[in-house]
């Protein structure tokens, strides 16, 4: 049985996909009208109730909690609901001090994966989800596991590096997000319609992943990953188009191997 903790956007779509794949799957959590409405889309059993669980029968965990401090109350409860190893794997995205520090706390015995995802709700329901990951060298039910809930899986070599890794990728979408959101919002005070723009942007060079779901992308997931990257590292670069950003694409190219 797979044990999902938190059956928001991320971790109720894992427990989805995992149901529709026919695998025995547990949501869990503190929303009891979010519990039930899980369990009859899904036909599968939830509960906010960890003590109620079948533990021998638990074959993974997945904590898809919002906060640092909301995932080590989840490893606290764990604990005081069963004593036999388990394998968990945390999808909550965390600021790469949290994750090195939060990980390594697991009791002896446990196999602990930093798993955060890229892909959104969608992915997740369809399983095409980006996994990157760090812990244990995965077994092959572990990396089949894997396989039924990503796309692509990016293995690295300590926690924290999947964090910081995630938070990146996610500022240079924000970066695009909010460089689309402006020329749109400049197209407007210029007669032209934003609506127009986005089609053309859609079929030209200024079109990204985030030009193409600028109306759905669930942008407060990025704000809040630009502020664990900016408590990180201090400071993030400059999003203005100054004259700065020639030689950056040319280092980003030579960096690639590119002429």
């Amino acid at each position: 049985m797979h044990l999902i903790i938190g059956l928001g956007p991320i971790g109720g779509n894992i427990g989805a996909h995992l149901a529709q794949l026919g695998r025995e799957v547990y949501g869990y959590d503190f929303d009891a009208e979010r519990v039930r409405e899980w369990s009859e889309q899904n036909r599968s059993p939830a509960g906010s109730d960890l003590a109620a669980l079948d533990w021998p029968s638990v074959d993974s965990v997945h904590v898809a909690v919002r906060l640092a401090d909301q995932v080590s109350s989840v490893f606290a409860a764990l604990r005081e609901h069963t004593t036999r190893p388990l394998t968990v794997f945390v999808h909550t995205t965390l600021a790469p001090e949290d994750a090195r520090k939060i990980m390594p706390s697991a009791p002896d015995g446990w196999r602990v994966f930093e798993a955060p995802v890229s892909g959104g709700p969608q992915g997740a329901r369809r399983g095409s989800m980006t996994i990157f990951l760090a812990g244990p060298d995965a077994t092959p039910a572990e990396d089949r596991l894997l396989g039924d809930i990503s796309g692509r899986v990016f293995r690295m070599e300590s926690y924290g590096q999947p964090a910081l890794v995630k938070l990146l990728n996610n500022a240079l979408a924000t970066y695009n997000l909010a460089a689309t959101a402006r020329m749109l919002d400049l197209a407007e005070n210029l007669g032209t319609p934003a609506a127009g723009l986005l089609e053309v942007i859609g079929v030209s060079t200024g079109q990204s992943w985030m030009s193409d779901n600028l109306v759905d992308v669930q942008y407060d997931l990025l704000l809040k990953d630009v502020e664990l990257l900016r408590g990180e590292i201090g400071a993030l670069p400059s999003g203005d188009l100054d004259d700065s950003v020639e030689e950056a694409i040319l280092r980003a190219r030579a960096l690639l191997g590119a002429r």
